[in-house]
């Protein structure tokens, strides 16, 4: 259900495991090794179509866009949880 049909507060938790479950189901990979400080780059998306592909499920999910170039800064799971919720809120 896309960020504007529900509360702007979205619990980091649920966030997280939303992005736990997409990461371990795009790279096969035990949700289990996905953790808050996993590093995208060097842990979970060293595929730079992975990480676009998973953009794209972010902007899908929670009804923003995001800029390529906001998003590079990104290092980790902590990371994309921190910009959804900014990026929610001020939706």
């Amino acid at each position: 259900m896309p960020l504007d049909q529900r509360t702007y507060a979205v619990q980091d938790r649920e966030v997280f495991e939303w992005l736990r479950e997409k990461i371990s189901q795009t790279r096969r990979i035990r949700p289990e090794n996905v953790q808050m400080n996993s590093s995208l780059a060097e842990d979970l998306v060293p595929d730079s179509f992975e990480l676009i592909e998973l953009v794209c499920e972010i902007e899908k999910k929670f009804g923003f866009t995001i800029d390529y170039d906001d998003f590079a800064e990104i290092e980790s799971v902590s990371d994309v949880v921190d910009f959804i919720q900014h990026r929610g809120a001020t939706h």
